[in-house]
């Protein structure tokens, strides 16, 4: 019986092995479907608004739901553009209340395309996968505080993804 053990956890320690080296190795493949349903969400969320309530703001000290978005989407910008200029990439946004909601969502499309096409163009390494991480966790946070928005106007948000 011990050697049936022993030979079990041999053979499982040796898969375990395996997926986690078949993990780390290449790219991030493994990400795409995350990468997809944080786009589409993100859209939602912001497609959920009406036009005329994108100038929404709960208080004084808070961005509008349109600053918000702005902030939303040029982050994307500034992330991929960290990914691959590093210290370089500067953070200068200009008017986050410039572009109207078709305008915000239609950027919104693009740089998620761009920055999904560029992470899953790369090989795997943990300066990325962390950068990759802070990426999903920057958009989460900001799409939030929008959901609450949505909430204050009375707005069922989209189903979370």
């Amino acid at each position: 019986m011990k050697i049936k053990n022993k030979l079990a956890f041999a053979f499982l320690a040796i898969i375990l092995f395996a997926s986690q080296s078949f993990a780390h190795e290449g790219g991030y493949d493994w990400m795409k479907q995350r990468l997809e349903a944080t786009k589409a969400y993100t859209i939602a969320v912001l497609e959920a608004m009406p036009e005329g309530d994108y100038t929404f703001k709960p208080n004084d000290e808070q961005r509008t739901f349109a600053a918000q978005a702005y902030h939303i989407v040029y982050s994307i910008d500034y992330f991929q553009r960290a990914f691959s200029q590093g210290p370089n990439a500067q953070w200068a946004p200009g008017d986050e209340n410039s572009k109207s909601k078709k305008e915000l969502i239609d950027w919104a499309k693009t740089k998620f395309d761009e920055i999904n096409a560029f992470i899953l163009e790369q090989e795997s390494n943990d300066q990325l996968t962390a950068g990759v991480i802070s990426f999903l966790d920057h958009n989460a946070h900001h799409r939030g505080q929008i959901i609450t928005y949505l909430r204050l106007k009375g707005i069922n948000p989209p189903q979370y993804r």
